[in-house]
């Protein structure tokens, strides 16, 4: 597959739109996505940042899961997650905008 420079961008924009299935904001407003990138194949690499170790893992499955069919409707493919944990100052940001954002 060749993905030309636009298509990365556009590989990058739909997965930055991905939102978390309880919080009415995007994974990367929540502060959950760093270090994304796309290689000219469309093979996206991405660090997902959990605010808490013990996410149950079918909600970090879905997550994931969300992340690669966002990475497929733009022609690219997830092909590397890694996980991590907030720091302290990014965990309370994610939990500022949880409460205001929470779908209920």
């Amino acid at each position: 597959m060749e993905v030309n420079g636009q298509e990365n961008i556009n590989i990058q924009e739909a997965i930055g739109k991905v939102e978390h299935p309880a919080i009415a904001t995007t994974l990367l407003d929540l502060g959950m996505l760093k270090d994304i990138t796309v290689t000219p194949d469309g093979k996206v690499a991405l660090t997902l940042v959990l605010p808490l170790p013990n996410i149950p893992d079918n909600i970090r499955d879905f997550l994931i899961k969300n992340l690669g069919a966002a990475a497929r409707s733009s022609g690219g493919e997830l092909s590397s997650v890694k996980l991590a944990l907030m720091d302290e100052e990014e965990r309370q940001s994610f939990l500022a905008k949880e409460q205001l954002y929470w779908r209920g």
